[in-house]
């Protein structure tokens, strides 16, 4: 049985992100996330403003769209916690600290944020490189790297024992799940032949608190958003993906040479030395790089 709810999100999260939210991720909270949280207020461009004079480029200006500069396309449907609008307009979350980083290993102490309509669009047009890319063998482009993934997250009420991770599909059948109307997430539950009780929320933030509450057994929403709200509200834990993760990684142009190589060496470099796990528990807290074994067992 579906029913369905049109529950307003927390007044405190009520501030809408700016940009368009990929499976249906709205209403997430914006203005510093989880580091707003924390009370990390430095930013990453004030923190690599002291080692700037340090810096010694990788790539010559020959390679760069802006002599010094590294310009990172953001792609405008990225997702929170990905991508997130502050107040002022500036993008903000995990893809622009991983493009600092970026930067970094690069060598390359100013950094441009374009705002793209797509992969293709930001290389074809000013941008170097592209964040928030999936591998899609599609001529044009490669992706490097996968300082994120993309996957359909399920996360249980506080207290509900998830230590035994990732939880079965039979676990799912016998409980009530909220799911985003008009999101990706109930969808996929028919597709991969999971039939649950769904409840339908106007947005992420109703889910969560109705979890929270302990009004629902599990929320099935992107996995990435869902480890961001989850430190907002109560201690909701992550109980496993229904699909295999999907790498997120740098797209750089097929045809980008000198530096598609020295992207790929800086992006290798940043996840095996921890600076892209940094990034990540900035914006999510503790939560793991997601792999094929957090899949739920059972599941199509």
């Amino acid at each position: 049985m579906k029913r369905t709810h049109a529950r307003g999100a927390l007044a405190a999260l009520a501030a809408g992100v700016s940009l368009a939210l990929l499976a249906g991720c709205s209403g997430v909270p914006a203005d510093g996330g989880l580091a707003g949280m924390l009370g990390v207020t430095t930013s990453v461009a004030e923190a690599r403003a002291a080692a700037r004079d340090a810096l010694v480029p990788a790539v010559s200006d020959a390679d760069l769209k802006t002599p010094g500069t590294l310009t990172v396309g953001i792609v405008s449907t990225g997702s929170a916690p990905l991508v997130v609008m502050g107040s002022g307009g500036t993008p903000q979350g995990v893809d622009v600290d991983t493009a600092y980083a970026l930067a970094d290993e690069l060598g390359l102490a100013r950094v441009e944020l374009v705002a793209v309509q797509s992969v293709e669009a930001g290389l074809s047009g000013t941008c170097d490189v592209v964040m928030g890319a999936h591998a899609t063998g599609e001529d044009g482009y490669e992706v490097l790297g996968d300082y994120a993934q993309s996957a359909l997250g399920v996360f249980a009420a506080p207290g509900a024992d998830a230590a035994g991770a990732p939880v079965s599909v039979t676990t799912l059948r016998s409980a009530t799940v909220g799911v985003q109307r008009g999101s990706v997430s109930g969808a996929a539950l028919e597709e991969l032949g999971v039939s649950v009780a769904q409840d339908e929320f106007a947005n992420l933030n109703a889910a969560f608190e109705a979890l929270e509450e302990g009004t629902l057994d599990y929320v099935v929403c992107d996995a990435y958003a869902g480890a961001y709200l989850a430190n907002f509200y109560g201690g909701a834990s992550f109980a496993g993906t229904l699909d295999e993760p999907v790498a997120v990684g740098v797209a750089v142009a097929s045809d980008g040479g000198a530096l598609a190589d020295a992207v790929g060496e800086a992006v290798e470099e940043i996840q095996s030395n921890g600076v892209a796990d940094i990034a990540r528990a900035r914006w999510m807290g503790e939560f793991p790089a997601l792999s094929a074994s957090d899949r739920l067992a059972g599941a199509a």
